[in-house]
């Protein structure tokens, strides 16, 4: 006979008491906003961006006589425009959203004042991840003419649009200026496959896209210092996979430049914040909206604009009696821009 029976008796598993002690899914380590942006602080209203043209061509012929030979100046002035977009976001937290066992706070008399507990904490901290991801999420994919795809839009059904209007991102600006022929554009072919499977980049194909855009670029981008490729996680996989095929020799030690991969001596940066958005809110149940994506420019030409960068930051926490609830709250501006069109060169 057993020494102890257990039969009878009910073993549950010593539950969670402390929110410290729980495991939280780890954070996506975005790139910093600032390697693939200029911040332009400062936009309170609708700002006027003044755009000048290079000089037109001077050098006339001299004519030998007494009489000067005026040439015109030729600068063109466009313009674009920064919006001061406001963007909010509002955390309500009640005491009674946690079993009982899970709060530290028990021992307070008023058990709905939970401000500065280590749940609110907890909320604050993830919010704050969260606010990483909106920033770019809204940079680089907003459209304040967001549809789902049942509606014509590119947004998987199902997808609350609202977290998409806020501004009108780079990505907006970049089909845009393709379609108008001020933004150069390589195709992918992997892209227009009729399934996932089929979008899935062949051998070498990132290298050869990559290729194609920085060959089919300005010189004044290909010659300047700060230009930076920006691609996607699909992307770079592929890239990767190129060079371990070529047995990291030559074309790997070309691709590293103390310790950061380049290409063609220019920083290769990952952003995989594009893979997430293309393949969570861009999928229409067979297929991704052009999950392989390649933009090489400088971060001078796809500024972010906001009143002041520390807003993306700073969180407000209160507790409202009557709501028996503690609110955590953002409120922040938005706006991104491309500037040049000479100065970007895409593939997708």
């Amino acid at each position: 006979m057993a020494n102890f029976n257990f039969d009878n008796v009910t073993l549950s598993p010593k539950e969670v008491q402390e929110l410290s002690t729980a495991i939280f899914e780890t954070a996506f380590a975005n790139p910093e906003l600032t390697k693939i942006h200029n911040i332009v602080e400062g936009i309170d209203m609708k700002s006027q961006i003044l755009l000048l043209s290079s000089m037109a061509m001077q050098g006339l012929s001299a004519d030998g006589t007494c009489d000067p030979q005026d040439s015109d100046a030729g600068i063109v002035a466009t313009q674009k425009y920064w919006e001061n977009n406001q963007i909010e976001v509002r955390i309500p937290y009640c005491a009674k959203d946690l079993p009982e066992l899970l709060k530290a706070f028990g021992t307070k008399s008023n058990k709905y004042d939970v401000e500065g507990s280590e749940e609110i904490k907890m909320v604050a901290t993830r919010l704050l991840e969260a606010l990483d991801e909106a920033i770019l999420r809204l940079a680089w994919f907003g459209d304040k003419a967001a549809a789902n795809i049942v509606s014509g839009g590119t947004i998987s059904n199902g997808t609350n649009v609202a977290y998409f209007k806020g501004v009108d991102g780079i990505w907006k600006q970049i089909f845009a200026g393709v379609t108008a022929g001020d933004i150069k554009r390589a195709t992918i072919t992997s892209n227009a496959g009729a399934n996932y499977t089929a979008q899935e980049l062949s051998a070498g194909e990132a290298l050869t896209a990559m290729r194609k855009v920085y060959n089919q670029s300005d010189s004044r981008l290909k010659n300047h210092k700060d230009g930076i490729f920006i691609v996607t996680q699909s992307v770079y996989d592929n890239f990767l996979d190129k060079l371990e095929d070529a047995g990291l020799s030559a074309v790997g030690q070309l691709a590293m430049n103390d310790g950061v991969m380049t290409y063609r001596g220019k920083q290769i940066i990952v952003a995989d914040f594009m893979d997430r958005n293309i393949t969570s809110y861009q999928d229409n149940g067979t297929k991704y909206n052009l999950p392989n994506r390649i933009v090489f420019t400088t971060p001078a030409n796809i500024p972010v604009g906001t009143l002041d960068s520390g807003e993306f930051k700073e969180l407000a926490v209160w507790y409202d009696k009557t709501a028996r609830k503690v609110y955590t709250e953002n409120i922040f501006s938005l706006d991104a821009k491309v500037l040049e069109g000479y100065f970007i060169s895409v593939a997708y």
